[in-house]
């Protein structure tokens, strides 16, 4: 998520990020929970290897991971809904109002 501005300001930047977080979606997609496990292991040096893999089993199991950069309609009203239930939303805001998807849009085009 970024403020129009932003996106606005350094198109280019956000372009270059979407396309790194798509490419780790993919890679994320592809590989089996092991092998990411053992990648990301240096960021958890408190958790055990076969931790780490079985909650990215489990979490790729759930489809939890996004596939892509592109959050529709109702990802995003699963996301207010989550966020209402934790009393961390006062209000709902409608989709066309905020989410703008054309960055992922080009990027995930042009595989």
């Amino acid at each position: 998520m970024a403020k129009k501005s932003y996106l606005e300001e350094n198109k280019e930047t956000a372009e270059a990020f979407t396309r790194a977080i798509y490419k780790a979606q993919k890679w994320v997609e592809a590989k089996q929970p092991e092998e990411i496990a053992k990648t990301i292991q240096s960021h958890f040096p408190d958790t055990e290897l076969d931790v780490l893999s079985t909650a990215i089993k489990r979490y790729k199991q759930q489809n939890s991971y996004a596939a892509d950069p592109l959050l529709n309609e109702e990802e995003w009203n699963k996301l207010q809904e989550i966020m209402k239930e934790s009393d961390e939303l006062p209000k709902f805001i409608p989709y066309k109002q905020l989410v703008d998807s054309s960055i992922a849009k080009k990027v995930t085009e042009h595989k």
